[in-house]
């Protein structure tokens, strides 16, 4: 089936409903054709469906609003009410909702004026993100500083106590023999640092060999579940 055949269709289909109905319907779907181009006519038909679904559409319209016989003569309703039913295709294959009178499907392009908006909402925002992401990644930079600059205190921590160990030792050994209550508080002292220097430096190869790797392991699962969930809703 072409225009012309629908067309013809059409109209004789149309024959038992008033004059000005039948011109206006006529004249729609003829600027309908016009406003596709010669190109698009197979898709209009398809979109369409048949004539005989056309013609039904308009006489039900017409006897579901209760058009009076005087107010259709007199012209005050110039366009018959056309509608596609949920489901139908349309021209671009996709579904169409209900829409009636000489409105044409709306397009999906963005208006103009949201586009404008959408710009400058998007200059004036720009340094506000810039300010929020400069924030984020100096917090995040800041705690991996500290957190590499704490295991590294506590490794110099470490080091520092064991090397009074061996002083407060070597000082206690060489005055046992003149001082002994010195000597042996100078060797408990020195004892009491060796102590705190095994505690430090078992913090610091906990801290370095255990917690950070598990860290950066959950942080790692953790970017990898939220891409994966942004990914599903995308899809979905």
């Amino acid at each position: 089936m072409n225009r012309a055949e629908f067309m013809r269709q059409l109209e004789s289909l149309l024959q038992n409903i008033p004059q000005a109905e039948r011109e206006a319907a006529l004249q729609y779907y003829n600027d309908y054709f016009d406003d596709a181009g010669p190109e698009n006519e197979k898709a209009v038909l398809e979109a369409l469906v048949n004539p005989f679904r056309v013609a039904e559409n308009i006489k039900r319209d017409i006897s579901e609003n209760g058009y009076r016989e005087e107010d259709l003569k007199g012209g005050s309703v110039r366009h018959p009410i056309v509608k596609y039913q949920d489901g139908e295709k349309g021209q671009d294959g996709g579904e169409n909702e209900s829409w009636s009178g000489t409105r044409k499907p709306e397009s999906d392009d963005m208006p103009t004026w949201l586009m404008v908006l959408c710009i400058i909402g998007g200059i004036l925002l720009f340094p506000v993100a810039i300010s929020l992401a400069s924030a984020v990644i100096g917090t995040v930079f800041g705690l991996i500083v500290g957190w590499f600059a704490l295991i590294l205190g506590f490794g110099v921590t470490a080091i520092v106590l064991f090397v009074v160990l061996v002083a407060l030792l070597v000082a206690g050994v060489m005055c046992m023999l003149e001082t002994p209550i010195a000597s042996i508080a100078l060797i408990g002292g020195g004892l009491f640092c060796g102590g705190l220097g095994i505690l430090f430096l078992m913090l610091t190869v906990a801290m370095a060999a255990i917690a950070t790797p598990a860290i950066f392991r959950g942080c790692g699962q953790l970017c990898a579940y939220l891409t994966r969930k942004i990914k599903k809703e995308a899809t979905a």
